[in-house]
C-alpha cells in the first residue's frame, strides 16, 4: 500500500519535491490507487488567496472545491465559468486542469484554458517557477502558463492558479428535456445551432445512461441552460421550446438557474463504482449519428450495459459502464468507430492507464518531460504501464 502526504503549504510541496528528486523517489499526484511510490494529495492547499473583483481574477490553490469557489465568488456577484455549473462542483481546481480542462460552457464562453491567468509550478527538483499574471499584457512570448498546466503533463505541480472571472448574469433558465429518440435530439441540437441560439451547457444523458444511475425515463434526456440579460434569456428559452415540441420532446422540469437538474447527473463527473470516461470522443457535429449506431452495436455484441452522454452540440462524447473496468478490446472497438467517423479520441484513457504520450506533440512532450523531470518522479509509469 503506498503511503500518502497532505502537504498543508507552497514549502512543504517544494520540500517534499525536493527530498523525491535527491532520492529519485516517485511521487503520485491526481493517479490514485498506485502502488510504486508516494501519493501526494493536495487536498489542504485549499486556500482562496485572493478575490480581485476589479481586475476579475482570482488566486487559489490546486485543493479548492469548484463547488466552495463558486460560491464565494456569487457572493461577490462573480463566477468562474467551468464551476459555474454545478456538475463539476465536487472536482478541485487541480484536478479541472490537470484531468482535461473540462468545460461544459465551451461553446458559448470558450475552453478553460482560456481562464488560466497565470501560475505558480513548483518544478521536480522543488524550485518555484512563476507563469503569467492579471493581465493579458504579462503573458507575452511562449505561453508557459498553459505549457504547465497542460491535460496530463507532468513537468511540475502546480500549487497557485489564478483564473480569470466574469459577472453572474442577469438571468438563467434551465430546462431538462426527454425527446423519444436519438435522432429527435440531434434534429433538435441542429436545429438549435440553426437558430443560433447558445445555450449555457447543453448535455445529453441516453437512456442506458439514466437506467446505470437511476430509474431511466422513457427517452432521451437533455439538459440545458440559456443565461445572459432577462429580455435575451427568455426569447432563447422561448425558441427552444418552439424546437423542443418541433422535433416531438417533453420538458419535464423548468428551473430559474437553481442547478438541481444538473447538480443530480452531477454524477458522472465524479468518481464512482462505474466506468465513466469523460470527453474522450470528439467528432464533427455530423457524423454522431453514425458513431452512435456504431456504439450502440458495440456494446450490444459485447454484451455489455453501456451508454452515452456528452455535449453533442459540440460533438464531445463520453461513456459510461455500469462496470469498474472496461473489458479488454471494448474501448479499441469503440475507438476504431470514432476513426471510422472522422473522429478522435482524446487520449484520455491511455493517460489513466498510464501509458507514455502518443500523437503528433508526443516527442515533443517527451522531451519536455526528460528536460523538467529527467529522473520521472512525478507520475513515474510503471514498466507493465509502458506500451
Amino acid at each position: 500500500m503506498s503511503q500518502t502526504v497532505s502537504p498543508q503549504t507552497i514549502e512543504e510541496l517544494q520540500h517534499l519535491l525536493r527530498t523525491a528528486h535527491a532520492g529519485g523517489s516517485p511521487l503520485n499526484v491526481y493517479r490514485q490507487g498506485r502502488h510504486e511510490g508516494v501519493t501526494v494529495d493536495l487536498a489542504k492547499l485549499d486556500a482562496v488567496m485572493e478575490i480581485d473583483a476589479a481586475n476579475l481574477v482570482a488566486t487559489v490553490g490546486p485543493g479548492v472545491k469548484l463547488g466552495k469557489l463558486a460560491a464565494m465568488l456569487a457572493e461577490q456577484k462573480l463566477r468562474f465559468i467551468p464551476a459555474d455549473t454545478p456538475f463539476y462542483h465536487d472536482r478541485t481546481v487541480g484536478e479541472l486542469f490537470y484531468q482535461g480542462c473540462a468545460n461544459l460552457s465551451s461553446l458559448k464562453y470558450g475552453s478553460t484554458k482560456h481562464f488560466l491567468m497565470g501560475s505558480e509550478v513548483v518544478l521536480p527538483t522543488g524550485e518555484l517557477l512563476t507563469t503569467g499574471g492579471k493581465t493579458v499584457k504579462n503573458v507575452t512570448g511562449y505561453d508557459f502558463t498553459r505549457f504547465f498546466n497542460a491535460p496530463f503533463t507532468d513537468f511540475g505541480i502546480t500549487a497557485k492558479f489564478l483564473l480569470k472571472l466574469l459577472p453572474l448574469p442577469e438571468t438563467r433558465r434551465a430546462l431538462a428535456v426527454v425527446f423519444p429518440g436519438v435522432d429527435a435530439l440531434l434534429a433538435f441540437a441542429r436545429d438549435l445551432k440553426d437558430s443560433r441560439v447558445v445555450p449555457a451547457y447543453q448535455v445529453w444523458v441516453d437512456d442506458v445512461v439514466q437506467a446505470i444511475f437511476q430509474d431511466a425515463v422513457a427517452g432521451q434526456l437533455a439538459l440545458l441552460e440559456f443565461d445572459g440579460l432577462q429580455e435575451e434569456t427568455a426569447e432563447q428559452g422561448q425558441i427552444a421550446t418552439i424546437l423542443i415540441k418541433k422535433h416531438g420532446g417533453t420538458v419535464r422540469e423548468e428551473m430559474d438557474g437553481s442547478g438541481q437538474t444538473a447538480a443530480r447527473w452531477s454524477i458522472l463527473y465524479r468518481p464512482t463504482d462505474k466506468y465513466i470516461l469523460t470527453d474522450e470522443y470528439k467528432m464533427a457535429f455530423t457524423a454522431q449519428g453514425e458513431f452512435i449506431r456504431a456504439f450502440y452495436q458495440t456494446a450490444e455484441r459485447s454484451g455489455l450495459k453501456a451508454g452515452l452522454f456528452g455535449q453533442v452540440s459540440e460533438g464531445k462524447l463520453s461513456i459510461a459502464l455500469d462496470a469498474a473496468l472496461p473489458p479488454e478490446g471494448f474501448l479499441a472497438e469503440v475507438a476504431a468507430a470514432v476513426g471510422k467517423a472522422g473522429g478522435i479520441c482524446a487520449g484520455k484513457y491511455d493517460r489513466l492507464a498510464g501509458k507514455k504520450p502518443a500523437g503528433v506533440l508526443a516527442a515533443l512532450e517527451q522531451r519536455a518531460k526528460a528536460a523538467f523531470d529527467p529522473r520521472e518522479i512525478l507520475n513515474r509509469p510503471a514498466a507493465a504501464e509502458v506500451k
